[in-house]
């Protein structure tokens, strides 16, 4: 039998070649207009801002679901902040991230501003860097490898920017850049608190956190709380779900305090999504300056009425039940170390299950 893993490379790289003359070798007016288009596409982006485990992926899909979207999903994984950098040419660095992560974030959806033949091709790409990235020889340099986006240039006027950023304070973003919108998610600290502690237990964060077997940056979380009266030897004492407590705290309330006041910011509830997806989507995507359409409102019925088993990171789910699963499967006394944690900060007076716990 022939075998097929070695012999294949050659012609999965020459079809990974099938792009289009200006993203393939593009001349030097053509890379300008390309940084020109990204560059206003950064004036009225829109970010969806979280911490781990809060329904971010899920928020920026309903945004992707959008067919004026173009989508980058977690770039600042891929190209990490430059210290210092100008906001805005920060983010048209990240719209111009063309890698796999950050360009093909599945599902795919139809576009306004990609023609359907190439569309076909794109995807068809997609697909190929994506399996080519598992050869065991030319992995590496094939996941690296940049998807063409092929926008149409009489199509881009209308088109809008959406980012999700795990790594990034925005806060700086959003007052220099008055036209571009936020979007930040706010989950139930228990139920940010169970589902990151599932994902330890099933080996879903990379291993090696300095510190911590869990995944949070331990060494700041833990100066938070000295700061909030628990000793760093009594925080390293706490129970698991007590640490991840503290670093949904750390998170949140150091992001709300930056972002909460700005006019270009909305703070949306994990739960109320899940409880009302259409409605809430609908206003977010007016404050994002976006009109409803049919595709958006398909890919929410779809997501939200998932009855079968789901992947951990998975957005196809049955949204009510993702809410509230922790009231039934978290451990009384995790809820209750969660909670003894959260009632230190006002933030316990969005949920009132927390604010008259006790």
């Amino acid at each position: 039998m022939r075998n097929t893993t070695v012999g294949d490379a050659d012609p999965l790289r020459r079809w990974l070649r099938l792009k289009s003359d200006a993203e393939r070798m593009p001349n030097r007016a053509q890379a300008h207009r390309r940084t020109d288009w990204e560059a206003a596409l950064a004036q009225t982006v829109i970010l969806v801002l979280g911490s781990p485990r809060s329904g971010t992926t899920w928020l920026a899909k309903i945004l992707d679901s959008h067919p004026d979207v173009i989508y980058r999903h977690e770039p600042d994984e891929l190209r990490p902040p430059r210290a210092g950098a100008d906001p805005c040419q920060q983010l048209s660095d990240w719209i111009g991230e063309r890698g796999l992560r950050a360009a093909a974030k599945r599902p795919f959806f139809r576009k306004s501003w990609l023609p359907p033949a190439q569309a076909a091709i794109r995807s068809t790409i997609a697909y190929a860097i994506s399996g080519g990235a598992r050869l065991p020889m030319a992995g590496s340099t094939i996941a690296r490898m940049a998807l063409p986006d092929f926008a149409a240039l009489d199509r881009r006027r209308d088109v809008r920017a959406a980012i999700k950023l795990v790594n990034w304070d925005a806060s700086d973003a959003a007052r220099a850049l008055p036209a571009s919108r936020s979007l930040f998610i706010l989950r139930h600290p228990c139920g940010q608190v169970a589902s990151m502690l599932a994902g330890v237990r099933e080996r879903r964060f990379n291993q090696g956190y300095s510190d911590s077997v869990l995944p949070i940056d331990f060494a700041n979380v833990a100066a938070f709380a000295a700061e909030r009266g628990v000793p760093e030897q009594q925080f390293r004492t706490l129970p698991d779900a007590a640490k991840c407590a503290w670093s949904w705290l750390h998170f949140n309330e150091s992001a709300l305090h930056r972002l909460d006041a700005l006019p270009n910011v909305r703070v949306v509830q994990y739960e109320e999504l899940c409880r009302h997806p259409a409605a809430v989507a609908h206003g977010l995507l007016a404050f994002a300056g976006l009109h409803w359409n049919p595709q958006t409102a398909d890919f929410i019925d779809r997501s939200t009425r998932h009855d079968r088993s789901t992947e951990y990171f998975a957005v196809f789910r049955n949204s009510a039940d993702a809410a509230e699963r922790w009231r039934s499967t978290m451990p009384q006394a995790d809820q209750e170390a969660v909670r003894s944690v959260v009632l230190r900060s006002e933030l316990a007076q969005r949920w009132p299950d927390l604010a008259t716990a006790g």
